[in-house]
């Protein structure tokens, strides 16, 4: 076991139920994971893009938040230039799917993911990863293993080669989704106060 493998079998990250696309890729006999240097080479155009345009986002985000009330206009402006991009990444991205390896997630979060298998998988078979969040504007790829969980056909997939920016992504992506989450059961239990069973 390499030492990136026990990294991610002992730090676990938080982890949220939620059902997203990913496709798996078992490795060629004779293909190994990649280490660190080599990852980013692997990584296809398309989920070097995404990830690039969510970081001049987020550093846009922050700049926008020092302005005053008048850059309103500008806000609008530049949100509607996002949705735009938000557009042609995912139509860049559907490309990516494989239909005949797409698989849905149970639960997901900075350390791996769970999931449904479609057919039997081999326990501590290594798989290259394509993680779809289009709804997030995140899309991942990285390698990891699957291993059997204790309910039959379902598994976890541990990542063990992942960017560093691309944990962080899918960690602030499982807390937006925890957020909407808890949102959403709050609003369905303030709307269940107001209209009691009579």
């Amino acid at each position: 076991m390499t030492q990136q493998e026990q990294h991610s079998m002992a730090d676990p990250y938080f982890s949220v139920d939620y059902q997203a696309q990913v496709n798996l890729v078992p490795l060629a006999d004779g293909e190994s994971i990649p280490d660190e240097a080599s990852l980013e080479a692997r990584i296809p155009a398309p989920f070097k893009l995404i990830s690039e345009v969510t970081r001049i986002d987020t550093n846009n985000a922050r700049l926008l938040r020092n302005l005053d009330e008048h850059a309103a206009e500008l806000v609008e402006v530049i949100n509607q230039q996002s949705r735009k991009i938000d557009l042609v990444l995912s139509y860049v991205l559907a490309g990516q799917d494989s239909p005949d390896q797409r698989h849905h997630t149970l639960s997901l979060g900075g350390g791996g993911f769970r999931f449904v298998a479609r057919q039997p998988l081999t326990d501590g078979q290594a798989v290259a990863v394509k993680l779809f969040l289009p709804e997030l504007s995140v899309a991942v790829f990285c390698y990891g293993r699957v291993f059997a969980d204790a309910e039959p056909g379902h598994y976890r997939c541990d990542f063990i080669a992942i960017r560093e920016q691309d944990r962080d992504a899918l960690i602030r992506a499982s807390l937006q989704l925890q957020a909407k989450q808890l949102k959403a059961r709050a609003e369905q239990r303030a709307q269940q106060d107001q209209n009691p069973a009579s």
